[in-house]
């Protein structure tokens, strides 16, 4: 059986934590509480320093990431050059492959990063 912790905001009785990361400890049982907890952080709190300190953490893993699948889809670009050069349709699709892998991702990271800077800047604000 999963344990459970108080809301914090509405009190009702939760297993479902902020960010889904239990280190974090605040836990919250509905988007509606977790947009009322945003709200409600005021400046220079603990929490909303390890809340901030937390979603850098994860814009810079992001970021990460996002590096990563540009560097799989460069690599990509270059075995489908060398295959479309050689005339060899196998190598030229080994390299189509994680072409449209690593732009596909690029393109998620980035919209999961732009999503944790907007959060982030309304918790500053």
């Amino acid at each position: 059986m999963r344990k459970v912790w108080p809301c914090a905001m509405c009190g009702e009785m939760t297993a479902r934590f902020l960010f889904k990361d239990k280190r974090l400890g605040i836990p919250l049982c509905s988007r509606r509480c977790e947009y009322e907890y945003f709200d409600t952080l005021t400046h220079n709190v603990k929490e909303q320093k390890t809340i901030l300190r937390y979603i850098d953490d994860k814009i810079e893993t992001t970021k990460r990431c996002g590096k990563i699948m540009w560097l799989i889809a460069g690599f990509g670009l270059l075995i489908a050059a060398i295959g479309f050069w050689s005339a060899k349709p196998t190598i030229f699709m080994a390299g189509v492959f994680p072409l449209a892998f690593g732009v596909l991702s690029t393109s998620h990271f980035e919209s999961k990063r732009n999503k944790l800077m907007g959060l982030r800047k309304r918790i500053v604000i």
